[in-house]
């Protein structure tokens, strides 16, 4: 019997032991598990502060491609979320890069918990480097709406065109010869064509592309130009009906992507292409990275030229850097001007106001040259532009004919081709605009051919602000 009662008592004892350590071992997984969740929670929080950084990151971009590109941060922080638990902001400073097409972004996510609190619980910040650059680049013909050729046009001869709109050939004996067409949407007026009328599209005699031997036709609807109509032959390869072709969102490019805080005003204001025997020098000499209005300020100068207007006249031109002018070319009375870049790096002229040339030449061996024109189409072309035309080219007297391989045009609105002589062959580098409306001489002596070999691609298509390089600091 005493040993029973020793017994019995052994066993409460292993009892007490066992519970003991059970309590022990669940309350040490109760305090994992609640250490593991408070982790868990610090950084589902800490990483809400990262996305805070980086939604300030895309806030800044943002800004900059909607066309603040003058935009230093936000002043406050910016609330993006907010819960009962928690609440995340960022803030924002951008500052200028290694140039024009640089900026340095500095974004700094906050996480407040609970969301009453004044104290940032967690922070991140970040920096986030971006550039100005394009995804696309410009072709011998590039129209953001219509490309309209009139009646009186024999031949266009182009490497690749690219169209937004549609393609309108008016008479059956025009000829619109390229490589690579591509049309990305059509004529709602006349049968759904993206590429129409009653002229003919005709495959080059030489390709510049190794390889190629047909043009290639791509269109968002039906070419009803026939042949080829919407059915590939021995001279092209055509792909109607695509609904992958992306329309060009923009072909602006701003003077400051190319001449940063380094240039400055010209001492002399527009007179260096106003006075002094020609040949003339842009910028003229002892003015290196000086040109005429790279300020802030935007259209025309009236203390610039005449009243706002630059007469060119016949004079020559050697422009030895990019240059932004704010005046219209020549807009009282059509200049003949000649112009030569005198090495073979692309140079880019900015021109706030429009341009009226009857003629342009460029020197043999010039190298290429780029005229932006963020003018308006002006009223006094409309009777013989009917789709505008802020750069205008039309019809010098006597024996003057358009000489020009090594110019390229580029319009923020239209571009009209006005009953133009074209004394050679290729006769310009390319044109780009919102409408190009050609209603040129036929063969006298040359129809109109644009240069295969001018360095489109060096001139942006999309230009948008893009991220190049993340890090945390």
């Amino acid at each position: 019997m005493k040993t029973n009662r020793k017994e019995n008592g052994s066993i409460i004892v292993s009892i007490l032991i066992i519970t003991i350590f059970l309590t022990t071992f669940i309350f040490g997984l109760l305090v994992l598990a609640n250490a593991n969740i408070a982790r868990a929670r610090g950084r589902i929080l800490l990483l809400q502060s990262q996305y805070a950084a980086e939604s300030g990151a895309d806030s800044a971009i943002a800004e900059l491609n909607a066309g603040n590109t003058t935009y230093t941060g936000s002043s406050s922080d910016i609330e993006i979320l907010s819960t009962t638990q928690y609440r995340s902001t960022f803030t924002t400073t951008v500052a200028a890069g290694a140039d024009g097409k640089e900026k340095i972004i500095t974004a700094v996510g906050k996480l407040y918990a609970p969301a009453s609190s004044t104290t940032p619980l967690y922070t991140r910040t970040i920096e986030v480097t971006a550039q100005k650059s394009s995804d696309t680049t410009s072709s011998s013909i590039v129209s953001r709406n219509i490309i309209d050729i009139d009646s009186g046009v024999k031949n266009i001869d182009a490497k690749d065109i690219f169209v937004n709109g549609y393609v309108n050939l008016n008479k059956n004996t025009t000829n619109l010869i390229a490589e690579n067409i591509t049309v990305a949407d059509k004529n709602t007026g006349a049968s759904n064509c993206s590429i129409g009328g009653t002229g003919n599209l005709v495959k080059p005699t030489v390709f510049t592309n190794p390889g190629q031997t047909k043009t290639i036709i791509r269109t968002a609807y039906s070419n009803c130009l026939s042949p080829p109509g919407n059915t590939s032959n021995s001279n092209f390869d055509v792909y109607p009906n695509q609904t992958t072709i992306q329309k060009i969102q923009s072909t602006l490019i701003p003077w400051s992507d190319y001449m940063d805080s380094s240039y400055q005003n010209s001492p002399g204001g527009c007179t260096d292409w106003t006075s002094g025997s020609s040949p003339r020098s842009i910028p003229s000499t002892g003015n290196t990275k000086k040109t005429h209005y790279p300020d802030t300020s935007s259209n025309v100068s009236t203390s610039c030229g005449t009243s706002g207007n630059i007469n060119l006249a016949s004079n020559t031109y050697i422009i030895k850097d990019h240059a932004h002018v704010r005046a219209n070319f020549c807009a009282t009375s059509a200049c003949t001007p000649t112009f030569n870049n005198p090495d073979a790096t692309i140079k880019f002229i900015f021109i706030e106001g429009s341009i009226n040339f009857d003629n342009i030449i460029t020197s043999a061996g010039s190298g290429p040259i780029v005229f932006v024109s963020y003018g308006s189409d002006p009223s006094s072309k409309a009777s013989v532009c009917p789709l505008g035309g802020s750069i205008y080219i039309g019809k010098a007297t006597g024996s003057l004919e358009v000489n020009a391989p090594a110019a390229y045009f580029l319009a923020s609105n239209g571009i009209c081709i006005n009953q133009s002589k074209f004394g050679s062959s290729p006769a310009l580098g390319g044109l780009s605009g919102k409408n190009i409306y050609i209603a040129s001489n036929s063969g006298t002596p040359f129809d109109l051919k644009l240069d295969p070999f001018f360095p489109s691609d060096q001139i942006p298509i999309d230009l948008a602000w893009r991220a190049v390089r993340f890090r945390r600091l």
